[in-house]
Formats: C-alpha cells, structure tokens, sequence
C-alpha cells in the first residue's frame, strides 16, 4: 500500500515553513504585483503590434511633422516592407557600418534588403 502523502508540513523544513509564513503575511501585497504585473506583461505584448521603422543603419526612424515636411529637399526612399521577426536578435550586421537590435514577436519597418536577408536566414516569422 502506497504512503499517504503529507498532509501537514514538515516542522524540520525551515526554508517551506519561512515561505509559507512570508506569504500569509504578505498576501495582500502579492496579490496587487500579481495585478500589476500582469498588466505591464498586456501592455508590452499589445506594443508588439505597433511597427518599428527602421533605416538602412538600424536607428529607429522619427516622425517629421508635416510642415518640416512640405519644405525640406524630396527624397524617394527605398522600398520598404513590415515583417514579425521570429526570435531576438541583437547586434545584427548588414552591411557595412549597420548594427540592427530585433524584439521576437515585434512588428518592424525594414528596408525590402534588409528583410530579404533575415528571410534567408529564416529569421522572419511572418511578412506583412
């Protein structure tokens, strides 16, 4: 016949005893980080979807307002596309002077080579 499993704790387990006691006593507070953490965990995946553009050298691209715009020199850009990168990269070089910084799941703005060659590196997890 199998043993009954323990239905009290141990008195000799000093570490499971603390735990337990630290978190009778904190309960309340553990219960609001839990709340709050699972929001901070809502927010960073609901960013995921908001694209990253990125230039030919992997700094992030900001918005010009209009009137900037309208009087400025006209510059046709590089066909660009938007992909969900598969994993983390960090680091990433293509071509000369580039170092590109890639969150898995992230939506990103790429130059059309850039996303090409993360493609064949089988790095793209979905193109948009």
């Amino acid at each position: 016949m199998p043993a009954n499993p323990r239905t009290k704790p141990n008195p000799r387990d000093h570490t499971g005893n603390q735990k337990r006691i630290l978190a009778e006593q904190h309960a309340e507070e553990l219960a609001k980080r839990k709340g709050e953490l699972a929001m901070h965990h809502a927010e960073a995946a609901a960013g995921l979807d908001d694209p990253v553009a990125l230039d030919e050298r992997g700094r992030s691209i900001q918005s010009v307002p209009e009137e900037a715009a309208d009087t400025g020199p006209v510059n046709i850009a590089p066909e660009r596309v938007r992909v969900r990168i598969a994993c983390d990269l960090e680091k990433v070089t293509i071509g000369q002077g580039t170092a590109f910084d890639f969150k898995e799941g992230q939506v990103y703005d790429l130059p059309l080579h850039v996303a090409q060659h993360l493609d064949r590196l089988g790095y793209v997890w979905q193109w948009l």
